[in-house]
């Protein structure tokens, strides 16, 4: 998720306003006490033993020995991939996503025109990705760039694969890394290397997903695969990434990284000369603190460990070893990865910590609703992010007690709603929350309605269902539908089968309504 601050003013302001209310009837600042130490890499659990299941067994691998480059800012890396045909049909192609292309030209940029120069603060800066062989099965083949901004590929297979065969594809290619601080590319302090290696399409009975890479929401679909990834790096360099640390090497000026991921959507990485890095347990998981601000970056970890322990208990286990929240040359709040969060660095302030807190926790909420049980981001953005910023208000509940979470839903969630008119254009409103990334005007009312509409709709089944058949709701989609990738329909379904209600009209009346004709007893 992008955690978009209205495009950040307004939202910032917001913000800070919730803050100023709930610090006149709370003492926010009651923290629980940490204790933290530098990191250590050693026996760390990729996945624990519990998580293990039908769901993660036979999954993708890829094995990825990647070089940076840092000074030429470039990355070269070789690629295996062991795929197996899981679906109900032969396939004579395979598609991946090359989501690096999509940063080549301003015109392609995943931006909107006005976050341009937050994005590219030295000015416009080209990033790209160039495929220099494929091979199938050791045999040298012919591939095509494909898709809007050229940010897919096409190989077509040798022969049919039948369902229950594999295959490996061997791939080498480099990038080119922008100067941007947006998810891809570099900054003054930090490599962000997130969406940036060939990745699998899903097939499902829609056939293939090769949406392009969007500028509004986190228009990306994957499915689980297991990963094995070795990052070179200069020797003076941190890495934080999706994955347990396996192993450092150092060689002259030179370190590698060996990283192991089980059962992930994606693999991230973050990479700087200039991390500190704290460190604590929260239950079975080892919270990393990777940070440029030392305060701040103490309580960026207090507020990753206490989310994880209140998500653990209101959801369900969380099933691996690691999980890192990173400062970053990031401009967008937040974005979440599979173990790794990137955090806004501007953030990591006395002044905002209270907005730290929250961007911090709907990003580890994320976790849950992305990472553990995913969604088509394109086409049903709401299912993770409505979640997460619901999540985060329960958090704010849980911790801190019911008046504050009243106080921070009324002030960022409904007061962000009753902005909508703001945002739109001459014409009738669209108020629908289920519904394409690209449908949505702009990335205001993207924000307004998918993230606080979508959390008032949540409100409102807590209210109509009760408080227990609401958490027995999320820990059972969570356990239903964990590891694979769920619906709008899953969600329905097992909210309707737990509360014993026909729960039809409620989720049309929120998720597809058009018009403003609409009454909404919660934006009041």
């Amino acid at each position: 998720m992008k955690v978009y601050y209205m495009t950040q003013k307004t939202i910032k302001t917001l913000l800070l306003i919730a803050v100023a209310v709930i610090l006149g009837i709370a003492a926010w600042d009651a923290w629980h006490t940490h204790s933290a130490q530098g990191p250590q890499y050693n026996n760390v659990t990729p996945l624990l033993p519990s998580a293990a299941s039908e769901r993660t067994e036979g999954l993708n691998h890829y094995t990825i020995d990647v070089n940076l480059d840092a000074k030429n800012h470039k990355l070269h890396a070789v690629q295996k991939v062991i795929y197996t045909n899981k679906e109900d049909t032969a396939l004579r192609e395979l598609y991946f996503h090359l989501y690096p292309n999509a940063y080549r030209s301003q015109g392609t940029a995943p931006f909107e025109n006005q976050d341009m120069a937050s994005a590219y603060p030295n000015g416009f800066s080209a990033g790209g990705i160039d495929i220099k062989s494929v091979k199938i099965n050791g045999k040298s083949v012919s591939f095509e760039v494909t898709g809007r901004d050229n940010t897919a590929m096409k190989l077509i297979l040798p022969s049919l694969l039948q369902r229950g065969r594999k295959l490996e594809i061997d791939m080498e290619y480099d990038i080119i890394l922008p100067n941007s601080v947006g998810r891809f590319g570099y900054g003054d302090y930090t490599f962000n290397i997130t969406n940036w290696y060939p990745i699998l399409a899903v097939y499902d009975k829609g056939g293939w997903h090769t949406d392009p890479y969007y500028a509004i929401g986190d228009p990306f679909y994957s499915d689980m695969a297991d990963y094995d990834v070795t990052i070179t790096a200069p020797s003076s360099f941190t890495i934080a990434s999706t994955g347990a640390i396996t192993g450092t090497d150092k060689q002259g000026d030179k370190q590698h990284w060996t990283v192991s991921a089980k059962a992930v959507r994606d693999f991230a990485w973050v990479a700087s000369d200039n991390f500190s890095v704290l460190q604590e347990e929260a239950g079975d998981t080892m919270v990393r603190s990777y940070h440029f601000s030392h305060q701040s970056g103490q309580k960026a970890l207090e507020y990753a460990s206490d989310a994880l322990s209140i998500f653990n208990d209101a959801f369900g286990l969380y099933p691996y070893g690691q999980f890192s929240v990173v400062q970053a040359d990031f401009f967008i709040g937040g974005m979440e990865y599979p173990n790794l969060v990137m955090i806004d660095q501007t953030l990591y302030t006395s002044m905002t910590r209270d907005i730290l807190e929250y961007v911090v926790v709907h990003e580890t909420a994320h976790q849950w609703w992305y990472g553990v049980v995913g969604n088509d981001e394109v086409n049903e953005p709401w299912l993770d992010e409505a979640l997460a910023e619901y999540s985060t208000i329960m958090y704010f509940e849980k911790k801190y007690g019911q008046e504050v979470k009243d106080k921070v839903f009324n002030n960022m969630v409904k007061a962000k709603y009753n902005t909508l008119d703001q945002y739109i254009s001459q014409g009738e409103t669209d108020e629908a929350i289920l519904r394409p990334v690209y449908e949505f005007e702009n990335e205001y009312v993207y924000d307004i309605l998918v993230y606080g509409k979508g959390a008032m709709m949540l409100d409102a089944l807590r209210q109509k269902v009760g408080n227990d058949a609401f958490d027995s709701i999320l820990k059972e989609y969570y356990k239903q539908c964990a590891f694979t990738n769920a619906t709008t329909q899953d969600f329905i379904e097992i909210s309707k089968k737990i509360s014993k209600m026909e729960l039809d009209d409620f989720f049309d009346e929120w998720l597809i309504p058009r018009g403003d004709d609409q009454m909404y007893i919660l934006a009041s």
